[in-house]
């Protein structure tokens, strides 16, 4: 549910403006590969998306994830994992800013229990976009809720805050660096909350693909439920 995977990379230093607006939906394709530390296990990722735009104010995602979930006190768990789908409408445009809602939509796919939540998840969300031209870069506050709408009944609800602020750099190059904070709640287990940094860097080393390093590292409640040690994610986007 991260927007740093949401975020157009510029093809070249005229219409780079253009490339790096979220909130100007585009087709595209994604394919991402990530490495997560917990306290208590690891898990490796690979995830492709599909991105479709309807104008360049409605747009749809849908990724299906690949994961592989190893335990410290049991075997190893592979497999897919839940089927994420999302709807966003640009609500509002000026110069100066632009503001996104929409909501995530999870199903319970996962083939094993250790891959999913086991409940089908509703996550409604709103960020904007707002521009520092002197500092060529986009800063993006982002908030969401997301609640159980069904599932397992045997499996824990699910209910959890997030909010981001995450800053976009363009550099030259074609060069673009991305920085994200992340603040989780954990409602469901007495409001556990935790935090994350994530700093990405990538290139477009094509007119219409671009490729990225993104390393993270937990902050603050790194043992919780939506806590981690550290991250390790490398992907690339593809623009039709």
């Amino acid at each position: 549910m991260s927007e740093a995977q949401a975020v157009p990379v510029p093809a070249s230093s005229v219409d780079i403006a253009k490339r790096i607006d979220p909130t100007d939906f585009k087709n595209r394709f994604d394919l991402r590969s990530e490495y997560v530390e917990y306290s208590n296990a690891t898990m490796q990722t690979i995830v492709p998306r599909v991105e479709y735009a309807m104008s360049k104010s409605l747009g749809f995602r849908v990724e299906l994830p690949l994961l592989r979930y190893d335990p410290a006190s049991s075997s190893d768990s592979t497999g897919i994992g839940n089927l994420l789908t999302r709807v966003a409408w640009r609500a509002m445009r000026t110069e100066a800013y632009a503001v996104v809602v929409g909501s995530d939509l999870s199903f319970d796919t996962a083939t094993s229990p250790t891959l999913g939540s086991g409940k089908h998840v509703l996550a409604p969300f709103a960020f904007a976009a707002i521009d520092l031209p002197q500092a060529k870069s986009v800063f993006f506050p982002y908030i969401q809720y997301g609640k159980a709408v069904g599932g397992d009944a045997n499996r824990d609800d699910v209910r959890l805050s997030n909010v981001r602020a995450s800053i976009l750099t363009r550099w030259p190059a074609k060069t673009y660096s991305f920085i994200e904070y992340s603040y989780w709640i954990d409602h469901q287990h007495a409001n556990r909350a935790s935090s994350q940094i994530k700093a990405e860097l990538g290139q477009f080393i094509l007119p219409k693909t671009g490729f990225y390093v993104r390393p993270g590292t937990g902050l603050t409640g790194t043992d919780g439920p939506l806590g981690m040690q550290w991250s390790l994610e490398f992907g690339m986007r593809h623009f039709f």
